[in-house]
This record gives C-alpha cells, sequence and structure tokens, in this order.
C-alpha cells in the first residue's frame, strides 16, 4: 500500500496543482488584457520559480511510476486493471505534453517580448487562435482531464476507501464530475484566446 500511495502522490497530486495554478493565472485574461497583466504580472524570477516547479513535478512524475510495480492479485492496486494503468500512463505522457508545451510557450514569450503581461497576452492570442495549437490543446486538455479523472478515483483506492463496488463506482463519478468541470474552465479560457469571448464570464 504505500508504494500505491506514493504513487498517487507524485504523479497525480503534482499535475493537479500545476494545473490549477495556471487556470487561476490565466482566469483574468477573460476580462481582458489590462486585467491579466494586473493580476498575472510576469517577470524573469516568476518563470524561473515556476520552470523549477515543472521540472521538479516531472521528476516525481517519472518517480512516481518507477515505485508502482504491480504484483499479480494485489487487491490493493489503486488502478481497477491493467488497461486502466495503461490508459493512465498514456493520458499522463499526453498532460505532461501540454504542461512543457505550454512552459516553453511561456518562454519564448518572454525571451521575444520581455516579462510584460499585455504583450504577451497578445501573443497567446495570436499563438492559440492557430487551428492546429487549438487542436493540440484540446486534446492535451481532455487527456488531462482523463488523467485526473482516474487519478482522484485511484487516491481514495489507495488510502483504503472504495473498496466495494458501489463505493468504487461513486468515487468514479466524483472524480469524473470534479475532472470534467475543471476541463470545462480550461476550455472557457482556451476560448477566450480563440474566439476573443469565453462562454462563461467573458466580456
Amino acid at each position: 500500500m504505500p508504494r500505491h500511495r506514493s504513487h498517487i502522490v507524485l504523479t497525480v497530486w503534482p499535475l493537479a496543482v500545476l494545473f490549477i495554478v495556471e487556470l487561476a493565472r490565466l482566469w483574468p485574461a477573460l476580462r481582458g488584457a489590462s486585467s491579466f497583466a494586473q493580476a498575472s504580472p510576469a517577470s524573469w524570477l516568476s518563470l524561473l520559480v515556476w520552470t523549477a516547479l515543472i521540472l521538479v513535478s516531472l521528476g516525481a512524475y517519472a518517480r512516481g511510476w518507477s515505485v508502482l510495480v504491480p504484483a499479480p492479485g494485489d487487491s490493493s492496486d489503486p488502478y481497477r486493471s491493467d488497461g486502466c494503468r495503461r490508459l493512465q500512463k498514456r493520458a499522463g505522457g499526453l498532460a505532461w505534453a501540454l504542461v512543457v508545451s505550454q512552459l516553453v510557450l511561456h518562454w519564448v514569450m518572454t525571451v521575444r517580448v520581455g516579462p510584460v503581461a499585455i504583450s504577451q497576452y497578445e501573443l497567446l492570442r495570436g499563438f492559440l487562435s492557430r487551428p492546429a495549437v487549438m487542436v493540440f490543446y484540446v486534446l492535451g486538455i481532455g487527456a488531462l482531464g482523463l488523467f485526473l479523472s482516474q487519478g482522484f478515483a485511484a487516491s481514495f483506492r489507495a488510502w483504503g476507501l472504495g473498496r466495494g463496488a458501489k463505493n468504487s463506482r461513486w468515487l468514479e463519478i466524483a472524480g469524473t464530475l470534479t475532472s470534467a468541470m475543471m476541463v470545462l474552465i480550461a476550455i472557457n479560457v482556451l476560448s477566450h484566446f480563440v474566439t476573443g469571448r469565453a462562454y462563461w464570464m467573458g466580456p
């Protein structure tokens, strides 16, 4: 059981925190460039700190999968089946591709226009409105939602909850609803940068 808990702590929770923090950083953009610049000021220091957090989280993610060594007949496995485990790993890989791509984009924008939030806002509008980029972000957000949905349910199982079929089903529903809400918020933010308007709390 301890290795299952370590796996969850190292893989699911850091990615969930990074996702929430990035959503919180981008959410003020729904009220326009000036609001985004005021609420999310850009600086080299913040970019370096964010980069360090992502690199540490990525290392933790790799470590988390290395400690999860399923044993035959192990009923404490946080994932329901080998298929769920493989799906989780693939979804996590695509989710991390999105996270790293977003980090690279932050660096490119900062090098190009400096730590000027309004200028970065305009660059984001132009970059994310490209069809290929938009498709990649939608796929990445969807993969992240799937990863968190399974990860939230696996978190409860790793701590001994949801062992029964009924409890497990309710945990999966709760995990799916929670991750779906996060995905919808992310799509709402993305729609603002792509189309210039958001579907919820937009200008």
